[in-house]
């Protein structure tokens, strides 16, 4: 009950469409019950023609007064016209069937809506908080994973839902329905028949706790499968240049063979279900009949409505089929819920105060003031004070590991520190806006972040009312115009996954011309240009020079010889900074800068 509870608050913000569907299941099994009611007539007419049907009323129960009665009522049609009692009902058992029918597909028309908006709001909800989740919560998780719990799981919700939505509230007042004219017809054979549901629901229950069980781990080996296939995909280039494709065949080979395995086990305990629910049905029919029947011979029930009693028995053998069958999947479809729960429920860490500060410029300058941060229990940052006046470019060095990246993540907060103060025009960051104050900024990093888009799109990337005349000057500026025109379809060529089908330094320049259409007041550049040749970075240094006129920025260097313009210079070792000036100072001091630019200008000359 706990499960379909949770399906449940899932689709209650569509109740309109529940109740659309449930209101015509309801029209559906009456125009059942209906067609069904009236072969009883029929045949007590076709046995008796009449004759005799008052003998039994004095003794009979409530429901044979009125059996009688119709009987009766029929009959005397019957003897008067035979041919237009026949045809009367012949016309209403074919209009309750054509109104049974058109409920029915009324039914699912809404069921369709419903579990497709159903569906469509739970991704909506998870994407919107997956960008809300820090930037550290990616770095612990597996996108593999990720991604799986939004393709495999989210199938797992779409048929559990589709096979438990209308079973779990159409298939029990179906039950319920039938149960009360069988009631109505012979309280003595129903209570019989009553006894021995319970044991059909309790096995089923105890089926449907083991696949829930066992459907998490089949989720769980699913994502693993997941994980690595998109590991693989990413790093196919490396696989291939070291020869280990077997190695990698090995190790898929031995997550599909458990996936697969667990897989077949949860089917395996899922489709128990049907042939358990069916048996115990069959069960009870057998016992019907001998007990029913034994009724018609000491005279309690007419043979007739034994006959209708017993059609109206094994009508319910499809709803209880169908009932058995959607708690299995009802199980496997709550442990999908439960892991898109531990994405719902994850902390976003990075959150505003309840009155944040609207910032749309940076007046005076950035400071860290005895800033500290770690990532889990190692300390990366220790005591960091820097200042960045508006206007000036800072840049950071030091040896990888020494914290430089660190810093460019802690200014547009994509994590908070653990103890100091991150002040923009004195203000605390986390007192601003995140929307604004991520908005001043303009981010070029090592790795150019594309899309499998158009150039226009990459450039714009998200910005509304662009005119085309602005994109254009951007990548002029950015020293991309040209590259692109030459393009298959300039601004309208699609660039592949991660723009694939563009050189190094031709996505850095993409990037740098998105970030110009910014107009950002701050600059963080992480090591723009460490992974480019001579020419490219040639190219690229110079859009790096367009972009940061007139702003205030942050750089993070690995080739120092282009940031010896730097208004300073602040050099890092294991998470402290050990020495700050400008170029010509650090030179003359001939301390660790000194070495750094001297190792690294021997190693390019």
């Amino acid at each position: 009950m706990k499960s379909f509870n949770r399906i449940l608050k899932l689709l209650w913000p569509h109740k309109t469409f529940i109740g659309l569907n449930f209101i015509f299941n309801l029209i559906q099994i009456i125009a059942g019950l209906f067609t069904i009611g009236l072969v009883m007539p029929f045949l007590e007419i076709l046995f008796k023609n009449g004759e005799s049907l008052k003998a039994n009323v004095s003794n009979g129960s409530s429901f044979n007064i009125l059996y009688a009665d119709f009987i009766q009522w029929l009959n005397q049609i019957v003897q008067s016209d035979k041919t237009y009692a026949l045809a009367l009902v012949s016309i209403t058992l074919i209009v309750a069937t054509v109104i049974k029918n058109f409920s029915r597909y009324m039914a699912l028309y809404f069921l369709v809506i419903l579990r497709l908006k159903s569906i469509k709001t739970i991704r909506e909800k998870i994407y919107a908080k997956l960008l809300r989740l820090p930037i550290s919560y990616f770095s612990n998780e597996r996108k593999g994973d990720i991604i799986s719990r939004m393709s495999n799981d989210m199938k797992e919700v779409e048929w559990s839902m589709n096979s438990s939505l209308e079973a779990l509230y159409k298939e029990p007042i179906m039950i319920i329905a039938y149960s009360s004219v069988l009631f109505f017809i012979s309280a003595k054979l129903t209570l019989f028949v009553i006894i021995l549901f319970p044991i059909a629901a309790g096995i089923i229950a105890i089926l449907g706790k083991s696949i829930r069980r066992k459907s998490k781990r089949n989720n769980e080996a699913q994502s693993s499968l997941m994980t690595f296939l998109e590991e693989s995909l990413g790093g196919m280039r490396i696989i291939k240049a070291f020869g280990v494709e077997n190695f990698f065949n090995k190790n898929y080979q031995t997550l599909n063979d458990k996936s697969t395995e667990l897989n077949m086990k949860v089917n395996q305990r899922g489709d128990l279900a049907s042939p358990i629910s069916e048996t115990l049905t069959i069960i009870v029919a057998g016992a019907i009949l001998w007990f029913g029947g034994n009724m018609v011979i000491n005279g309690e029930i007419e043979a007739s409505a034994y006959i209708g009693y017993f059609g109206l028995f094994s009508q319910l053998n499809a709803p209880i089929k169908v009932l058995s069958q959607a708690f299995p999947m009802l199980e496997r479809g709550a442990s999908s819920l439960d892991r898109f729960d531990e994405i719902l429920n994850a902390d976003e860490k990075i959150n505003e105060i309840s009155n944040p500060l609207p910032i749309h410029e940076i007046k005076e300058s950035i400071q860290l003031k005895n800033v500290c941060f770690s990532y889990g229990s190692k300390q990366v940052l220790t005591n960091i004070n820097i200042t960045i006046p508006k206007g000036k470019k800072i840049a950071l060095v030091g040896s990888s590991g020494s914290g430089k990246s660190t810093i460019g993540d802690l200014v547009p907060r994509f994590y908070d520190i653990q103890s100091g103060a991150l002040l923009i025009d004195g203000i605390s960051i986390s007192d601003y806006n995140i929307k604004n104050l991520r908005a001043l900024m303009g981010i070029v990093s090592q790795e150019a972040i594309l899309f499998n888009d158009t150039i226009a799109n990459n450039i714009i990337f998200g910005l509304e009312n662009v005119k085309q005349e602005d994109f254009i000057n951007a990548a002029k500026q950015a020293n991309a115009y040209e590259f692109i025109m030459q393009s298959e379809n300039g601004f309208e060529t699609v660039i592949g996954e991660r723009g694939g089908k563009l050189s190094g330094g031709q996505r850095q320049r993409i990037a740098i011309a998105r970030a110009l259409l910014r107009n950002p007041q701050i600059l963080i550049l992480d090591e723009a240009t460490s992974a480019l040749d001579n020419e490219s970075e040639k190219l690229v240094q110079q859009a790096l020079d367009n972009l940061r006129q007139g702003r205030t920025t942050l750089v993070i260097a690995h080739r120092l010889t282009t940031i010896q313009d730097s208004d300073e210079i602040i050099v890092l070792d294991k998470g402290e900074i050990i020495e700050q000036g400008n170029h010509q100072t650090l030179m003359e001091n001939k301390g660790a800068y000194y070495k750094l630019y001297n190792m690294h200008h021997d190693g390019n000359a």
